[in-house]
């Protein structure tokens, strides 16, 4: 049995501190991610066990809204929290693996540095909090494997009911972290009740997710059909690998050590089967074309081994020691603004082109942006909801009663479903993603204002369809740049009539 690791060094939540601060410093000319307002509407349809997604997003939705802060600063408190968690855990795991003090700050330097860790503590997403379970789930394995309480098979076990929870993608994790036990002395657990009760306590927590599913008719399905159909499809195995490292930024070589190191190194031969779940959840990542950003979740363990691995070469090293921090800081900095938008748009489409990586602004479907996919996605709503709430008033005042507001994307919609009250919006209603199954609304229709969409297709359902201006962005994806937005009338049948026949669309 090892010793219990020391506490965690005071360098080690000064890093953390400082991690926190940067992720809730202003973000000058950036607003709400397109994500982050369909999080918000999750929120308003908060129903935990009737739910077509993993609810915990919704729940966390509702949760910022108590908060005692504007709402933007609410929901950006909870990822940067749990950053600080993937932290403080990855460092406490570098001490359970036989870490010193050196090698705990490495790790939690890493973390920091890296640029994945830096954008999803950025976005109120469920990839942050899915990253914080299995993590902590690591650290639980870590734990088990150095022989202390076998309590920690329940931590295991709330761990992985929470990413279940939090995105149904935890499913690969599992998979590979049954393999991994199996491929361990731990597989010897499997006789007492702790694992048992580890597989029901995860089963218990994920139920809502689970029901949810099944109410519906597994629409993960669809929606992992049209996701290969789409955005994957993009993604090559050289693109999956290479993205670990340019996701790791200066961190990237202990990324390396950290995989070699528990394999090879004799103080880490306890805890191969952290080598086997990442070897594992590679393997699986890669054959279905994942994003490279999937495979975030097994980081920490990683940085942690090669912390351990690293560590104990640099810790009787002064200058070796002193330059590895300065080399983590020095790439930490010059890709700080790629990872946390602080610096405004004009700025950073200026800093993008001169860094030269088309990595950083390339999107999901293979074309390039002036600036990161990300931060295009946190511009302009605002700004679009104020036009077609210029459209809206702009009505007779005999339509605005029964008159409905159509998005034709989940970010359209979700835009006027948080900005639109104070603008005397009706409640907007879509076809796109989960707002289909929140149905048509209550309004007659007999008048709608269409977000996007085209008018030879609009004009298949309305007998007059008016182009009555256009939203402009220049700083937004190429979807949100030019979007026309539209005066439906004298619908061909009643809106609650074709509302089901259009289906939903998870494009």
């Amino acid at each position: 049995m090892q010793a219990r690791p020391a506490p965690l060094p005071r360098a080690v939540w000064i890093i953390a501190l400082v991690s926190l601060c940067l992720h809730l410093l202003p973000r000058p000319g950036y607003e709400f991610h397109r994500d982050e307002l369909l999080y918000l509407a999750m929120g308003d349809h908060l129903d935990f066990f009737r739910m077509q997604f993993p609810p915990l997003i919704a729940a966390l939705a509702q949760f910022a809204r108590l908060l005692p802060f504007d709402l933007l600063t609410a929901i950006h408190l909870l990822p940067a929290l749990a950053l600080v968690g993937i932290i403080l855990l990855t460092a406490n795991m570098t001490g359970m693996l036989g870490g010193g003090a050196h090698a705990q700050i490495l790790a939690a330097m890493s973390l920091f540095v890296a640029p994945l860790f830096m954008r999803t503590g950025v976005l109120f997403q469920p990839v942050i909090f899915e990253q914080l379970w299995w993590c902590l789930a690591s650290v639980a394995l870590v734990a088990l494997l150095s022989g202390r309480a076998k309590s920690w098979w329940l931590v295991l076990g709330v761990a992985a009911g929470l990413s279940a929870m939090t995105k149904l993608s935890g499913a690969v994790f599992g998979m590979a972290f049954v393999v991994a036990v199996l491929a361990s002395p731990l597989r010897r657990d499997l006789r007492t009740r702790w694992p048992w009760l580890a597989v029901a306590l995860a089963l218990t927590l994920a139920a809502p997710s689970l029901l949810g599913q099944q109410f519906w008719g597994w629409p993960i399905f669809a929606q992992l059909r049209v996701l290969r159909e789409t955005q994957l499809g993009h993604v090559t195995p050289l693109s999956f690998t290479t993205g670990q490292l340019f996701l790791a930024g200066a961190a990237g070589p202990l990324l390396l050590i950290g995989a070699l190191a528990l394999w090879f190194n004799a103080a880490l031969r306890p805890f191969r089967c952290l080598v086997v779940f990442a070897l594992v959840a590679f393997g699986v990542l890669l054959v279905q074309h994942g994003k490279d950003y999937y495979f975030g979740p097994v980081h920490p363990a990683l940085f942690a081994a090669g912390a351990v691995a690293a560590g104990q070469w640099l810790s009787s090293r002064r200058w070796a020691w002193i330059g590895a921090i300065v080399f983590l800081a020095t790439g930490g900095l010059l890709l700080l603004p790629v990872g946390i938008p602080l610096l405004p748009p004009p700025q950073m489409i200026t800093y993008a082109a001169r860094l030269g990586l088309g990595r950083v602004v390339s999107t999901n479907y293979g074309t390039t942006l002036a600036l990161p996919q990300d931060y295009a996605d946190m511009t302009g709503w605002r700004e679009q909801v104020d036009v077609v709430a210029q459209v809206f008033h702009a009505l007779p005042r005999a339509e605005h009663d029964g008159a409905v507001i159509v998005g034709d994307n989940y970010g359209r919609t979700a835009a006027v479903a948080l900005y639109g009250p104070a603008l005397g919006l009706p409640y907007p209603i879509s076809t796109h993603g989960d707002f289909y199954n929140w149905g048509p609304g209550e309004r007659s229709g007999d008048v709608v204002i269409v977000i996007g969409d085209d008018a030879e297709d609009l004009a298949r359902l309305f007998g007059e369809v008016t182009l009555a201006a256009r939203s402009r962005n220049p700083l937004g994806v190429d979807e949100e740049q030019d979007v026309p937005i539209f005066i439906c009338r004298h619908p061909k049948q009643p809106l609650r009539g074709f509302w089901h026949s259009l289906g939903v669309d998870w494009g």
